[in-house]
């Protein structure tokens, strides 16, 4: 009986998660570059929970679009800048000390890679020379990498997905730590439900 209760619990939160995604765009496994950060997820063996978040991450970061975006959504470098000087002279920046985004290093990518030692980190880690060159990190190929060897290695805060979620946890909502404190960590949280169920539903393999 109790397992039985257990299976049907199992099926219904299944259900309310794939009914989340249908209503909300997210789970959409066929949505802008998903299917590139699925395969990047599976060249470097992460469970499908894993990759579930960070696919709710690249959701969060682009707005929902899953493709290399940059920081405002702006469509050029000088407008990102531009509309970064007008937001911190508003005050509506107030966490920001100074401006970091004069010299090209705002957001960009799936994961908003921002800040110079970040973009020195990733360049040491790929072998990409994204100091001379920042603007590499909204291609597709390079920004995939960036987001899914960055969570699981930990190259933005020292934290890895691997220490929230791994075969024995799933702390959804503790990830968000791996890549921006605790900021939407319940939202990006049920965004990784949903492509759990979505991923689980595509095959993706828990191992």
């Amino acid at each position: 009986m109790l397992r039985r209760l257990v299976a049907a619990c199992r099926i219904v939160s299944l259900c309310v998660a794939v009914a989340f995604a249908a209503k909300s765009g997210v789970g959409n496994l066929d949505r802008g570059d998903t299917r590139l950060l699925i395969s990047e997820c599976k060249l470097h063996a992460l469970l499908r929970s894993q990759c579930a978040y960070v696919l709710a991450t690249a959701f969060h970061e682009t707005g929902g679009l899953m493709i290399p975006v940059r920081e405002t959504f702006a469509t050029s470098d000088n407008q990102a800048i531009a509309c970064l000087d007008s937001a911190w002279a508003k005050g509506k920046l107030p966490w920001v000390t100074s401006p970091y985004w004069r010299q090209g290093w705002f957001g960009r990518g799936y994961s908003q890679l921002t800040h110079e030692n970040n973009y020195r980190t990733v360049s040491i880690k790929l072998g990409i020379d994204l100091m001379s060159f920042p603007a590499k990190a909204l291609i597709p190929e390079i920004a995939a990498k960036v987001l899914v060897m960055g969570l699981k290695e930990g190259w933005f805060t020292g934290k890895k997905l691997s220490d929230y979620i791994n075969l024995g946890t799933t702390n959804f909502i503790g990830a968000r730590h791996v890549i921006n404190g605790t900021d939407h960590a319940g939202k990006i949280a049920k965004y990784a439900v949903a492509y759990d169920a979505t991923l689980e539903q595509g095959g993706y393999s828990v191992m």
